[in-house]
């Protein structure tokens, strides 16, 4: 978006270098808790849009906003994961601390061959969750069956009972990365007891019914890995992606791309044809 000029991404008043996830090694630190050689990330904070970002060589940003990549994740592994997999790892952490385990029955992921949802699908059936993949993509069935969904679900399907209450409640909890529309009918389709994480925005306006959230007790959690995400959550988030939360099918979710091919790709981002997570490699020395 802020390569196309949509929106207000860039909040200089001057050219600036976009790309809002990095890792890389430091070469330099002014920030005695980093050291020359170290593996590190930074995603959010103002990278890429009032702070020139990770499209470049070299980056020079905050100690504040750094994370020490975690044992069990190399540089590339880092980013195909990036923002996505943040919000994915908060989703299914906070469902969990809200009391969510498997034995309770089906999870629901919308929008599931995003960057979002298709880790999120992965993660959750590495945690052992039976997972229900909602894709608006027949063609990608079987490449979210093989990330580990146990059932995919039709978008247009899914949409057509427009009942405040769906008989016969299907899902103890999901991860929505639509809005609008598709969070009506996702808390339409709650257990009782039911919980709804909320990451995405596609769609801003939301019409539905309290009945849901009162008649069936359904718990909405919001889900942003923006600044308001401390670093000790942060970083503790990071080492469960690097551990019980890192996806079983990476090479399957990302792919990797040179920085020459960057522009190119942007435009399929938006012509929705793009799945899962793509890591531009900058420079002769990436590291895949």
């Amino acid at each position: 978006m802020a390569a196309r000029g949509v929106g207000k991404n860039v909040r200089t008043d001057r050219p600036a270098v976009t790309g809002t996830d990095l890792s890389g090694v430091v070469v330099r630190s002014e920030d005695p808790r980093f050291k020359e050689g170290q593996k590190v990330a930074v995603t959010n904070y103002q990278l890429g849009n009032q702070h020139d970002g990770a499209y470049a060589d070299f980056s020079r940003v905050p100690g504040d906003w750094i994370v020490p990549l975690p044992d069990g994740l190399s540089l590339y592994e880092a980013m195909a994961l990036g923002t996505s997999g943040l919000t994915a790892a908060l989703a299914v952490d906070r469902l969990e601390r809200a009391g969510l385990k498997p034995d309770d029955g089906p999870v629901a992921v919308s929008g599931a061959t995003g960057g979002v949802g298709s880790i999120a699908v992965d993660m959750l059936s590495k945690r052992g969750y039976e997972v229900v993949a909602i894709s608006g993509k027949a063609e990608q069935v079987e490449f979210l069956k093989t990330l580990g969904a146990s059932r995919v679900v039709a978008r247009d399907a899914f949409m057509a009972d427009k009942s405040p209450l769906v008989s016969g409640p299907a899902y103890a909890a999901a991860l929505d990365n639509v809005g609008g529309a598709i969070l009506d009918r996702l808390a339409a389709n709650m257990m009782p007891h039911g919980k709804v994480a909320i990451a995405g925005m596609v769609d801003t306006n939301l019409t539905t019914s309290v009945l849901p959230f009162v008649l069936r007790s359904v718990d909405i959690l919001g889900i942003n890995v923006s600044r308001q995400l401390n670093m000790a959550e942060r970083r503790r988030l990071w080492e469960r992606m690097a551990n019980d939360l890192k996806p079983n099918h990476i090479d399957l979710i990302a792919r990797p791309i040179p920085f020459s091919e960057l522009d190119a790709t942007m435009d399929k981002f938006f012509s929705v044809s793009t799945v899962g997570r793509v890591v531009v490699e900058v420079g002769a020395s990436a590291p895949h």
